[in-house]
């Protein structure tokens, strides 16, 4: 049964999950950045295991979770990333992975194809220490979370350093160890300060606007964002890594709703996976699954064009979605 979270005239609607624990094809292994492609194409990156590297970009169909690929190639060489941060799909769909452990950008085309990088270690303009969070602008700009060296810094689509802003602290407008960005429609730039657990806003220019949250566990407050996301109602998202949820603001930061989780169904590809194994489908109908339909460690959050809210679990290994509703109405009864 569906589930739904109404809050100031917003409805969010718990619709499906995607996912299951899986190395490669059908699954993901630890989701931590999600890419809307056409025909309602979703990329979803994985970082895959520390001992085994098998990060990947895991390319298949919302309504039909069809799989289509996977892209990339675990390793240190041309066209390889090791610890994926951050993804994002330009204009024409070429795909964008940060590189945390390599401190690069790689570029894909959305049939897999290698196609582009740039960046390198170190702490000078152009240059990474455990590059995150990655959003695109109108103009094909590049806006990149630079986690060790607490700032956000600004490329052109060929990957030229254009500006940066950012210095390590916890007064307005400093950072630590930010790891998620987003856009809003004016350009304006939203970083999850995960040290700070906060999310701040700021402008184009990088000056220093506004906080959504304070650090806590009530309501309204964040332990340690992994990612923000504007949608285009302008209500801000933040992926609340610490606390499990996601928090919701309005524009203005007033605090709007949270959202815990709701995946009382399995996926298509878990649903295959248990079938097909009579013991574990016995267990599944003994046990209470009530912990397993909440949040656990979202990364990524996506609000696309429809209203649908993906928000990826690192843990859970899959995606939750839910469908929004910017105009809900409370039924009327005569009595």
């Amino acid at each position: 049964m569906p589930v739904t979270t109404i809050a100031a005239g917003r409805a969010f609607t718990y619709v499906s999950n995607i996912g299951k624990i899986s190395r490669s094809a059908l699954g993901f292994r630890h989701p931590i950045g999600l890419a809307r492609g056409a025909n309602d194409v979703l990329y979803v990156g994985n970082w895959g295991d520390e001992p085994q590297p098998n990060c990947r970009i895991t390319k298949c169909v919302v309504g039909t979770q069809d799989w289509i690929m996977d892209i990339g190639q675990a390793g240190s060489g041309e066209g390889q990333f090791l610890w994926p941060g951050g993804l994002v799909a330009d204009k024409n769909e070429v795909l964008y992975v940060t590189d945390q452990a390599n401190n690069k950008i790689v570029g894909y085309s959305k049939d897999g194809k290698y196609v582009a990088q740039w960046g390198k270690g170190g702490s000078g303009d152009g240059e990474f220490s455990g590059p995150s969070g990655i959003a695109v602008d109108k103009n094909d700009n590049f806006w990149i979370v630079d986690t060790r060296n607490h700032r956000v810094q600004k490329f052109n689509k060929s990957g030229k350093f254009l500006s940066k802003f950012g210095v390590h602290g916890n007064l307005n407008g400093q950072l630590n160890m930010p790891w998620g960005i987003a856009l809003d429609k004016d350009t304006n730039v939203y970083v999850a300060d995960w040290g700070n657990s906060r999310v701040q806003k700021f402008s184009p220019e990088g000056k220093y606007l506004m906080t959504f949250g304070k650090p806590g566990k009530g309501k309204g407050e964040i332990d340690h964002p992994s990612a923000v996301f504007v949608d285009q109602d302008g209500d801000v998202y933040v992926a609340d890594w610490g606390n499990n949820r996601v928090v919701i603001f309005e524009a203005d930061g007033t605090y709007l709703t949270t959202l815990l989780g709701d995946a009382n169904t399995l996926s298509v590809w878990a649903k295959m996976g248990v079938d097909a194994n009579p013991d574990v489908k016995k267990a599944l109908e003994r046990a209470d699954l009530e912990p397993m339909w909440r949040l656990w460690r979202p990364a990524a959050i996506l609000v696309d064009d429809q209203h649908r809210v993906f928000i990826a679990e690192a843990q859970h290994m899959r995606v939750q979605i839910y469908k929004k509703d910017p105009k809900h109405q409370e039924a009327q009864f005569t009595l």
